[in-house]
């Protein structure tokens, strides 16, 4: 065991190593808007709940970010497709780190209601830009190595941010004598962190493009628009959707659930997300050993059904250790599943595709998302969150079904061969 993962780390390590200078600025900044953002929001829940929501207010404001991450992901595509990438990291970085200030700052639900769609808006530049920029950055070998390591290093942010973000409050309530305030100066690390991003963004070089050819027009992008394969496109992004719906219902609210069902405090629930992100990060680091042994398209499916009973043992067990351990075990194998995703769907549509396609299935996902975390929040003040999990567990069931049924017989013919004779050596 420990052999096979020293062998994938250096594997790892090769191609990270040899990707070139503007791969590995753009996996610095990753990491620091990631360690900025998992600061934010693992406590920016707790912070909503110090000042009096409840859990339906908590959950509107949640969705929001959604609406307008899915208003924003077609735009963002065509950004990319105009705007160089480096400039538009910038801005995203800059405009995330004021957005989430804004939001510590004010109480209004009005304006915080207006701050998260806004800020949905810009983070979606960020999380888009993972699949157009390492497509043009790295050669058809070293992608499925470059798409995982993208994850994970947003993974292992994750793991140093949660351990930041769960320890400050308590140092900040030495200082500020007020747990509010001590929430409140934890999200405000957590922008500091976000805004530091920008520095390595900035000093990635766009490549020159090729030949003479123009930037493409606004017309020649609609017409590219309307030529898409949309048969192919909603076989992709069904089972996106109903992946959203299902995660929407649950996952913005595991803090709390935490908090409720088991009474653990800011610094245990910043401790057991991290200890979270450590199973995805290895999830992800398998990830490329997972297609070359059964295929994308069967990781992708194997990944997700894999996770549901866990979600099951969430939904019914009052046990903390068995929840623990179903925690960590679902989120694992469910997010081992994004990059094998994210390639598959890179490699089955055209090359003029790829930041459109990212869009729209982003799109499929934070509608999907911010729709049922509206409707998670309610549900869990009313009824708990046993059922809320039971519903999404169906609904990754389905969408598990559907992918295989769509996608089982195109990925020979659509996996370009080099890629495969390259994971079976």
């Amino acid at each position: 065991m420990v052999r096979g993962v020293g062998h994938v780390l250096s594997e790892y390590w090769a191609q990270v190593r040899g990707s070139g200078r503007n791969p590995k600025l753009y996996l610095v900044g990753v990491f620091l808007f990631g360690l900025g953002q998992s600061m934010f929001m693992l406590i920016f829940n707790l912070y909503l709940r110090s000042l009096g929501y409840s859990d339906s207010g908590i959950g509107q404001i949640l969705s929001k970010v959604s609406i307008g991450a899915a208003v924003a992901a077609l735009p963002a595509a065509f950004l990319f497709r105009r705007a160089p990438a480096r400039t538009l990291l910038v801005l995203a970085g800059a405009l995330t780190a004021l957005g989430y200030t804004l939001q510590a700052t004010f109480r209004a639900p009005e304006l915080l209601l207006l701050l998260s769609f806004v800020t949905g808006m810009v983070i979606t530049v960020f999380r888009l830009s993972i699949a157009p920029v390492i497509m043009r950055e790295t050669g058809s070998s070293a992608r499925p190595f470059l798409f995982s390591a993208a994850f994970g290093v947003l993974f292992a942010s994750a793991i140093v941010g949660s351990i930041v973000g769960g320890a400050l409050p308590r140092l900040f309530h030495a200082f500020y004598g007020e747990e509010q305030a001590a929430l409140r100066a934890t999200l405000y690390a957590g922008c500091v962190l976000t805004l530091l991003s920008t520095v390595p963004f900035f000093a990635m070089t766009e490549p020159a493009r090729s030949g003479t050819r123009p930037p493409p027009t606004a017309l020649m992008q609609i017409r590219d628009f309307l030529e898409i394969d949309w048969g192919l496109h909603l076989r992709l992004l069904l089972p996106a959707a109903l992946v959203g719906l299902g995660a929407g219902l649950i996952i913005p609210f595991m803090n709390l659930y935490f908090r409720d069902r088991f009474g653990l405090s800011e610094g245990e629930i910043g401790a057991l997300f991290a200890v979270l992100q450590g199973f995805m990060v290895v999830g992800n680091l398998f990830g490329p050993a997972v297609s070359r042994r059964i295929g994308l398209v069967a990781g992708v499916v194997a990944t997700q059904l894999a996770s549901v009973p866990f979600m099951v043992v969430l939904a019914l067990s009052g046990s903390f250790p068995l929840v623990a351990a179903a925690f960590f075990l679902r989120s694992g194998l469910m997010n081992m599943n994004q990059p094998l995703a994210s390639h598959f769907a890179m490699e089955v549509v055209s090359e003029r595709d790829h930041a459109v396609t990212n869009s729209l299935l982003s799109l499929a996902w934070f509608l999907a998302w911010s729709l049922s975390a509206d409707i998670g929040g309610a549900l869990i003040e009313r009824k708990g969150y046993t059922e809320p999990l039971l519903i999404a567990a169906v609904l990754y069931v389905a969408a598990s079904i559907l992918y295989w049924v769509f996608f089982r017989d195109v990925e020979e013919a659509s996996v370009p061969r080099a890629e495969v004779e390259i994971s079976e050596a």
